[in-house]
């Protein structure tokens, strides 16, 4: 017992004594490592690293003659496409910043009075006060022209467009630098290296060309959606001031009514006093009276509701008062439905905006089959194998160049993805053409049912003033003699009284009709129709 007492002891020192030798030697060697490392550092920043060949060739070249770094002649064909291209530019934008509003718009801006609305437009409190006095439609519509959000919208579009124009032409001087690539190069001994490719790319000036033109068509495009934005406003201005008209004037016809009926009340009564009237003629009277004085709140309603219409196409305050409307020249068109499908065909601006996208989605595939093969391009690069010369016992390689050509576009590859592109262009303006034959289709029922209910209207005028309006004054004039004379009841007159009411009301609303079913006419066709006063037969 006592031996292995004395055997385990004697372990025990022996590994204390490995263990403390241990400690020792991983101090000595970590020590070693680190001086070693210090060297290293020490020994890498004493010692002198010596560029490449190359930096002297080209680096430091360069940085001694900074002024005289290569510069790249303008091509002198493209900088005139250039010019051409921004021209374009420049003139829709000289037109966009002109008083003149663009030429052969829906509604004519041009005359001096149009003028001189839209410099009272630019004064919001001067023209506020001038549409409390008695407003008429062109005023309206200077200050729509003017006011109306959704027109400044497609009027900012245009200039949206315009941007384009630069865009286009200097990216085909940045094409034309020098551009650098880089070339991972694998030497399949030791790190990978790379260096810069110079190269330069020569683009075609048709592609050039091609985009401006598909710029050119984007700003037509634009600016249909302007004409189309100024023909819906003009027409709902026009719709909601017929309204207005025809509200006013029934209010007034509704009051000489109702004064009307005050004077045949008091008849009434006189005759009621002295026993040859009956009260049940007073009360009948006085009912008739209730019902013209609300059907009066009923137009004034009415008013309130159109004005805060007109209010809000002018991005006017709905609450703003407007005065009383100037009654319009009654007008008729004077072509015939066959030239009025004509003439929509040929002028309704969705058509031609459509036939526009059709144009430049052929430029758009043009250009495609412009850029089906790349753009010539000319390169080059320098490459020194620093990775071999590094290792021992390896020969020193030689500097190496690498260029760059593609010149011929009979060499490019060919993908099927290019084709079925351009096919699918190709189908996409076919579906585009049936469109078009899609509105005109449409566009020919509008024109017809508008004639028709312009028509409609127009004869209910006729109707009501040669020949309705005459037999009821005269009837409501016997009545009124024989009613005085005691030969009829007193109901027998107020029938003649609420005929020729009724019947001046419905010629207002026929006229009102009329006017609304003639701009929206105006509206299908494209354009305002040639007219003449509608009177004339």
């Amino acid at each position: 017992m006592i031996y292995l007492l004395r055997s385990r002891n004697k372990l025990q020192s022996l590994f204390t004594a490995v263990l403390s030798v241990s400690l020792i030697i991983l101090t000595v060697l970590v020590g070693g490592c680190a001086s070693h490392r210090l060297e290293t550092y020490q020994e890498l920043r004493s010692t002198e690293v010596q560029p490449p060949a190359y930096y002297y060739t080209e680096v430091a070249k360069k940085n001694a003659d900074t002024k005289s770094e290569p510069t790249v002649e303008p091509d002198p064909f493209l900088s005139e496409i250039e010019e051409k291209v921004l021209k374009y530019q420049k003139q829709w934008q000289a037109q966009l910043e002109s008083e003149t509003p663009i030429p052969d718009l829906f509604y004519d801006l041009s005359t001096d009075t149009m003028k001189t609305y839209r410099q009272l437009a630019a004064s919001p409190e001067e023209a506020k006060t001038r549409l409390t006095q008695p407003v008429v439609l062109d005023l309206l519509v200077a200050f729509g022209y003017e006011w109306n959000p959704g027109l400044k919208s497609a009027r900012e579009e245009i200039r949206a467009v315009l941007a384009q124009y630069p865009q286009a032409a200097y990216l085909e001087n940045v094409l034309r630098q020098y551009n650098a690539f880089t070339k991972q190069l694998d030497t399949k001994v030791g790190p990978m290296r790379h260096k810069e490719m110079m190269a330069m790319k020569f683009p075609f000036p048709d592609t050039l060309a091609l985009k401006g033109q598909i710029i050119t068509e984007d700003v037509l495009i634009a600016q249909k959606a302007f004409e189309i934005a100024l023909r819906n406003l003009v027409t709902e201005i026009k719709l909601a001031y017929y309204d207005y008209l025809f509200v006013v004037e029934a209010t007034r016809i509704n009051e000489e009514n109702q004064k009307l009926l005050q004077q045949m009340i008091a008849i009434a009564q006189a005759k009621f006093r002295v026993g040859q009237g009956k009260y049940s003629n007073v009360i009948t009277a006085q009912v008739e009276l209730s019902k013209l004085a609300e059907a009066i709140i009923t137009l004034e309603q009415q008013q309130e509701t159109i004005i805060a219409r007109l209010n809000t196409l002018l991005n006017a305050s709905t609450d703003l008062p407007l005065g009383a409307p100037v009654p319009v020249e009654e007008e008729r068109v004077t072509l015939t439905l066959a030239d009025l499908y004509t003439l929509a065909v040929e002028k309704r601006q969705e058509i031609q905006k459509q036939k526009l996208v059709i144009s430049k989605m052929r430029l758009v595939v043009e250009m495609a089959k412009q850029m089906t093969y790349p753009d010539p391009t000319l390169g080059a690069s320098y490459f020194e194998n620093r990775a071999m010369a590094d290792l021992k016992h390896t020969k020193k390689m030689p500097m190496t160049f690498s260029t760059q050509r593609t010149l011929n576009p009979a060499n490019t590859a060919w993908f099927g993805h290019r084709n079925s592109y351009i096919h699918e262009m190709d189908v996409k303006i076919e579906a585009m053409a049936r469109k078009i034959e899609e509105l005109e289709s449409n566009l020919r029922f509008v024109v017809k049912k508008h004639h028709f209910g312009m028509e409609t209207a127009n004869r209910s005028i006729r109707l009501y003033r040669q020949t309705l309006l005459p037999q009821a004054r005269q009837a409501l004039d016997a009545a009124n003699t024989a009613y005085q004379a005691a030969q009829i009841d007193f109901l027998s007159f107020l029938d003649a009284q609420r005929t020729l009411l009724k019947l001046k009301i419905e010629e207002q609303r026929a006229l009102r009709d009329y006017r609304q079913h003639l701009a929206q006419l105006e509206q299908a066709v494209g354009v305002i129709l040639p007219k003449q006063p509608l009177t004339e037969e």
